[in-house]
């Protein structure tokens, strides 16, 4: 019984978050600060689940669709206590990386769309 018990309390609490979602398929694709897309190390790629800067392996993310202070739908990291994250500015066709969080006082990165 004991063994049930710590069972179901660990798949509970390894659950993605409802509130998660893969990411859009208008946010899927290459990004770059100021639109550098030749340079691998001011540019991402992101696709449904993971997010990969430059050359790197991609690592798993999801999209909260109304999380920011704006209201914008963000991209966060899946590992927990990683607080950085890809906030989508809709009126101006951004990401806007803040790299310590929500208004922590440090101006975000802004990744513009690169062409497909």
């Amino acid at each position: 019984m004991r063994f049930a018990t710590i069972f179901i309390a660990a798949a509970v609490c390894a659950v993605t978050p409802a509130w998660a979602d893969e990411v859009p398929a208008d946010l899927i694709g290459h990004w770059a600060i100021e639109g550098a897309c030749d340079n691998a190390d001011a540019s991402i790629h992101i696709d449904a689940t993971t997010l990969a800067f430059g050359a790197q392996p991609g690592e798993a993310v999801e999209f909260m669709s109304n999380d920011s202070p704006a209201g914008n739908g963000a991209i966060h990291w899946s590992e927990e206590g990683v607080v950085d994250n890809f906030e989508f500015d809709t009126a101006s066709d951004t990401l806007l990386h803040n790299t310590e969080g929500y208004g922590m006082g440090v101006a975000p990165e802004v990744y513009q769309r690169c062409a497909a």
